[in-house]
């Protein structure tokens, strides 16, 4: 009875969403780190379909020469890193996500978030131009 009662505290804490990020977590692949932040959020929008304003921050990041640290094209999210080329108020390891998030066919949003505020704000002002807005 004490095996059963084991095994099913072990599979309920095992299936527990939660726990599949610590994996991640202690990977360094997981982003949970962004989704709560507040002050280090930007978005904006763009006339273009999600992949090309996807595939278009991808181009953003390999033409300033920045690290990409980890991406989702399903989910259509990239974390790069090596801002200090670009911005020197940053550690190298400071990562910046680009969230891109369809609203339609034609428009989708695109959401940069970092915990530092101040780096976030300068490449949201950088990928806005880029855009061309």
């Amino acid at each position: 009875m004490k095996k059963i009662i084991f095994a099913l505290c072990l599979l309920s804490t095992v299936t527990s969403c939660a726990v599949f990020d610590y994996p991640k977590r202690f990977a360094g692949y997981s982003i949970a780190n962004f989704e709560n932040e507040k002050e280090g959020r930007f978005s904006f929008k763009v006339n273009i379909p999600s992949e090309k304003a996807y595939n278009k921050c991808k181009l953003f990041l390999f033409e300033k020469k920045l690290n990409v640290n980890f991406e989702s094209k399903k989910k259509k999210y990239i974390v790069a890193s090596k801002f200090t080329v670009l911005f020197e108020y940053c550690l190298d390891s400071t990562e910046v996500a680009f969230f891109v998030r369809r609203e339609n066919d034609e428009t989708s949003t695109i959401e940069v978030i970092s915990n530092n505020s101040m780096l976030a704000k300068f490449i949201f002002a950088e990928l806005q131009k880029y855009f061309g807005l």
